[in-house]
């Protein structure tokens, strides 16, 4: 038996296992994503170790008063972004606790005590349906996680989508929508840049900006707000980052005129950086995302590359052409 003789020796020996650990989690995910493109299937394997990592973060904020809520009250997932985050800011106790009565059965029951004080509580959403919950030490307040299972393929990424569409204009509903690349290989160490483009049913640009995800999978939530203002956004995240500081890795948040009106609208994405190396063809599709009341809209012009997204449910494992190593 060997015995360590100082707290030097046990502090090397320790660092040197952390790095052997670390190694290997970086590893593994990379030669698996390796075998899983060259079988052509989506998602690809490293899609499930890149999802490890939280994504959509949910606060139980502070009260001076004692009562408070969960925000976001109403939330709409796609099954991919299986991890969800919740925070309690506030200083007493609080739970995610499903209902579960003649009218409210969740796909899976969650019953989870959070700390106070900043204590938080992750949950993997495995199975796609509506999850009504509620604080079990305050019951009068209640939250919502809806997880949807569908997909719209595009020539260079898919779109994963959190939420119902064609959407109605008058529920005023955030959705969440998941941008997987197929024509470019994920990695766990590589930034990727995403440029995002909002128009509305002539084609016109409402809203652009351009988003950094270590992960290579842009999480990306869609808050309708009405506003006079047809151009009046704001936008925030990412709700969770990693240990590293700069990797990000979380969703991010647009609150605007979009999904408000009785027209279609379209979402513009590209990838424009890779690594910090600019991409002189960016990788680019366009989305759809029409409306449920079907109302013809005159003088509308559809962008080029254009796909019609109508929520159809992509089956759990399905292969799916398009990856490439």
């Amino acid at each position: 038996m060997v015995y360590l003789s100082n707290f030097k020796d046990r502090t090397n020996i320790t660092a040197l296992l952390l790095f052997l650990i670390g190694l290997a989690v970086v590893a593994s995910p990379l030669l698996y994503s390796k075998i899983a493109y060259a079988a052509g299937t989506f998602p690809p394997g490293i899609f499930y170790n890149l999802r490890t990592i939280p994504s959509y973060a949910i606060t139980v904020p502070f009260s001076s008063f004692g009562k408070t809520s969960f925000e976001s009250a109403d939330v709409s997932i796609p099954l991919g972004m299986t991890r969800v985050i919740w925070f309690n800011d506030n200083n007493g106790l609080a739970s995610v606790t499903t209902v579960s009565n003649s009218t409210s059965t969740p796909p899976q029951p969650i019953k989870a005590t959070i700390a106070s004080n900043f204590g938080s509580f992750t949950h993997t959403f495995s199975k796609p349906g509506v999850y009504n919950y509620y604080d079990s030490f305050d019951p009068s307040i209640h939250g919502r996680v809806t997880v949807a299972n569908s997909m719209e393929k595009g020539k260079n990424m898919n779109m994963q989508i959190g939420g119902k569409v064609p959407f109605n204009p008058n529920e005023l509903r955030r959705m969440v929508l998941s941008f997987v690349p197929t024509s470019m290989s994920l990695t766990p160490k590589s930034v990727m840049t995403y440029q995002v483009t909002l128009l509305n049913s002539t084609g016109k640009t409402i809203f652009t900006h351009r988003y950094d995800d270590a992960s290579g999978i842009l999480d990306l939530e869609l808050i309708p707000h009405k506003s006079k203002n047809a151009t009046d956004f704001i936008t925030w995240g990412p709700d969770f980052r990693s240990q590293e500081s700069l990797r990000t890795t979380g969703t991010f948040h647009i609150k605007g005129p979009v999904l408000v009106d009785n027209s279609p609208y379209y979402i513009k994405v590209a990838i424009v950086n890779q690594g910090n190396k600019i991409i002189s063809n960016p990788v680019t599709d366009t989305f759809m995302l029409s409306q449920v009341l079907g109302a013809k809209v005159s003088g509308t012009a559809t962008p080029s590359n254009t796909t019609n997204v109508t929520s159809t449910a992509a089956p759990s494992n399905s292969t799916k052409p398009g990856y490439t190593p």
